[in-house]
């Protein structure tokens, strides 16, 4: 089978003086085939790989269940209410958010502002830079967006299973004795401060980031502004979190007539 002349492109010039408006090829020629050289077949190359790690898991987990015990508790006592109640390991995080935000941000907007994100991802990036290529160099802004966000949960994990004690106060690995529940007075910057902070950071934030992103391929106004949102929700749930633990403070912004508090 021979390959035909190169395709010529859409609307350019013909040598005879008239307009190319597609191009056909006879009969029997087919298309240069595309440049596969730094392809590899998935078998046995991605998937005998694969198998592999799988295995070494399963029998890992099979080690770990015969040598440790499961962590289990005493039996259910209705008289008896453990102190503190901790959820299981996979939602104590969330149970770690209900100390910096009110209940309906940490169990409901929070949750939702992730799961949005995730399903967002392919359509905010349309690009295919990289796909099928998991190298930080490659994509280094998806993989520190990816990476920030999963230690950071596992970190709110971490706390409430190690450090949180009776009545969910903070108690170091180890120690003993009494410790203070925490309070449930809450300090609150006054609203003529926190609303102007709040309003800057997401406006300002994101003038900044939509400003830095404005050259990326395929990145449409829509897109930039949905993707510097989720970021900044992002980085000022980390803010929001490092402000209660070092200065005791619940609150930026507060309106408890109508149960907003931020």
């Amino acid at each position: 089978m021979t390959s035909g002349p190169p395709p010529r492109r859409e609307g350019a010039r013909d040598p005879a003086g008239g307009r190319v408006l597609g191009d056909v090829h006879p009969p029997g020629a087919s298309p240069a085939p595309p440049d596969r050289t730094d392809l590899v077949p998935v078998w046995p190359n991605l998937l005998f790989r694969e198998t592999l790690a799988t295995l070494v898991l399963v029998i890992g987990l099979m080690v770990i269940s015969l040598v440790f015990d499961a962590p289990l508790e005493d039996p259910a006592d209705p008289t008896r209410t453990p102190n503190p109640a901790k959820a299981p390991w996979y939602f104590v995080g969330l149970q770690e958010l209900l100390v910096y935000f009110d209940p309906w941000v940490a169990g409901v907007g929070i949750p939702l502002v992730i799961i949005f994100g995730l399903c967002a991802v392919p359509y905010i990036d349309p690009t295919r830079t990289g796909m099928g290529l998991y190298a930080f160099r490659r994509r280094p802004m998806a993989m520190a967006i990816f990476l920030v966000g999963l230690v950071g949960w596992f970190l709110l994990i971490a706390i409430g299973l190690w450090f949180r004690g009776p009545g969910w106060a903070w108690v170091w690995p180890g120690a003993t004795g009494v410790h203070a529940e925490l309070s449930g007075a809450s300090r609150a910057l006054p609203n003529w401060v926190g609303v102007p902070l709040v309003l800057a950071f997401f406006v300002g934030g994101g003038m900044l980031i939509v400003r830095r992103v404005r050259t990326w391929k395929g990145f449409t106004p829509v897109r930039r502004w949905t993707f510097a949102l989720l970021l900044l929700a992002m980085i000022g749930t980390g803010i929001k979190i490092a402000l209660r633990l070092a200065f005791d403070l619940q609150y930026l912004v507060s309106f408890p007539r109508v149960g907003f508090n931020l």
